[in-house]
């Protein structure tokens, strides 16, 4: 049976919403959610939270299959891509004899993520045989309705384009999410990246399920939605 490795990057930072992984949603600490979903998962067989944070290390020990590592400070800065943070898990991982074939990265700011949106995605890499699948949702507004406003003549230009035009007829966009990648291990030893031009494959959650909290708007968007489902 496919072994998957989930890791939750939790870094104590952020400039937006300062601590805002441990922040309580409806009485919850923000990261305690994608913890749980990904310990009710039926395929992901262990779980690395990987913080500089003491408070979300110590949330991580109260999961079963959890590990709690904690993050080089050359890890936690706004510097420090995702990437190295996945690889200093793997290597720990490796080190410990963890036993994966695949990495799941599940960033904590989407909470609404659960445990059913991570299954479903696995599935799907299991049927398409992938060396990777990324969760996307559709875009709320299409970009053809958008435009850089460098010029006067380059707005009227875009309005022209717009005459007669009805939004449901346009074509449907979508957006990376942030809330699931799926890659090989094999793959991401070699390649050394989460996303693929071939043989990768994309999820399509909710737009609910898909809120990524970065700003205090979201954080509110997510409480609602989160009391509403209880």
């Amino acid at each position: 049976m496919l072994k998957v490795l989930a890791i939750v990057p939790a870094r104590a930072g952020s400039k937006r919403l300062p601590k805002k992984n441990v922040r309580k949603l409806n009485g919850i600490p923000l990261v305690g959610y994608t913890l749980n979903a990904a310990t009710a998962s039926k395929y992901v067989s262990h779980t690395i939270a990987t913080s500089d944070c003491p408070e979300v290390l110590a949330i991580a020990k109260e999961y079963p299959n959890t590990t709690a590592l904690l993050r080089p400070d050359e890890l936690a800065s706004d510097t420090a891509t995702s990437i190295d943070v996945v690889k200093h898990a793997i290597d720990y991982a490796q080190e410990q004899g963890i036993e994966f074939d695949t990495i799941c990265l599940l960033q904590p700011t989407s909470p609404l993520r659960d445990s059913e949106d991570i299954d479903n995605a696995i599935e799907l890499f299991i049927d398409k045989s992938a060396k990777g699948v990324v969760s996307m949702t559709e875009c709320s507004h299409s970009p053809l309705w958008a435009t850089p406003l460098e010029t006067e003549g380059q707005f009227k230009q875009f309005l022209s384009t717009l005459t007669g035009t009805r939004s449901q007829d346009l074509p449907k966009y979508y957006q990376l999410n942030g809330a699931i990648y799926l890659v090989d291990r094999v793959i991401f030893n070699q390649e050394g990246k989460l996303l693929f031009e071939q043989e990768f494959y994309p999820f399509i959650m909710s737009s609910e399920n898909s809120v990524d909290i970065d700003t205090e708007i979201d954080f509110m968007t997510a409480e609602l939605l989160v009391k509403n489902r209880i």
